[in-house]
């Protein structure tokens, strides 16, 4: 039986837990789910928190750029923030 594995796998894995999510100056990647159904491409992405107004999808030369930007909720003047992980 042959077996196709990847030998950075693991090590890319570990270092997403490490690093955490993205930040604005090194964004990560979204997951996806892309196939063909007769002549569509279908691509799904998983952008949670992300209103449709602050995608961008642009396709230059057959390549596919998406950009989606988690905006901070509106807060009242007396808010006070006790804690920020996102």
């Amino acid at each position: 039986m042959l077996m196709r594995t990847d030998p950075f796998r693991e090590l890319d894995r570990l270092t997403q837990q490490l690093m955490g999510p993205g930040t604005w100056s090194k964004p990560s990647l979204m997951p996806m789910d892309a196939y063909r159904d007769g002549e569509a491409y279908v691509i799904a992405l998983d952008v949670p928190g992300v209103s449709k107004d602050a995608i961008e999808i642009d396709v230059e030369r057959n390549m596919l750029t998406v950009k989606a930007e988690r905006r901070p909720a509106a807060r009242s003047e007396q808010a006070q923030m006790e804690l920020s992980e996102r």
